[in-house]
């Protein structure tokens, strides 16, 4: 229960951290004088989704009991998390310039909140397999042993 609360909270936190932080804490660029907006506008637009989504995934999490709805759910947070990271690195980017403020602050932010995400959820989800394997095996012995008591 523990397991499942704490990880349930901490992507809660790093979903909305994603989707809010690019347009509030390490805000990215306004818009140019023209009215036009640059990359990082859209990169933060982007962020929105995937982090209500990583926080959806995980309040879910907060309610699932079984091992391996949670895995499930873990795995998912975990893709969402490197769609987090690509978005400002590969697939939208953010300006050129290196003294813009979301290419020096909103892109390494994104980039390190993605990383302890996916290094916590990949933990998580390994001690998830563990519980699974261990629950399997359990429900396989007590099948074989109703099997035999039953013949």
């Amino acid at each position: 229960m523990k397991n499942r609360i704490t990880s349930g909270i901490i992507f809660i936190i790093l979903g909305a951290l994603i989707a809010i932080g690019p347009q509030t804490i390490f805000s990215v660029c306004g818009p140019m004088e023209n009215g036009k907006f640059m990359k990082c506008h859209w990169t933060a637009q982007a962020e929105v989704g995937i982090g209500l989504s990583i926080a959806a995934l995980a309040i879910v999490l907060l309610f699932a009991t079984k091992a391996q709805v949670r895995l499930g759910l873990n795995i998912g947070i975990i893709a969402l998390l490197v769609v987090a990271i690509a978005i400002p690195t590969v697939l939208i980017g953010v300006c050129g310039g290196e003294h813009m403020q979301c290419h020096a602050l909103t892109r390494p932010v994104l980039i390190i909140l993605g990383i302890i995400g996916i290094l916590y959820g990949l933990g998580n989800s390994l001690y998830l397999w563990k519980i699974t394997k261990k629950e399997l095996e359990t429900n396989e012995e007590t099948l074989l042993k109703d099997a035999t008591a039953g013949a």
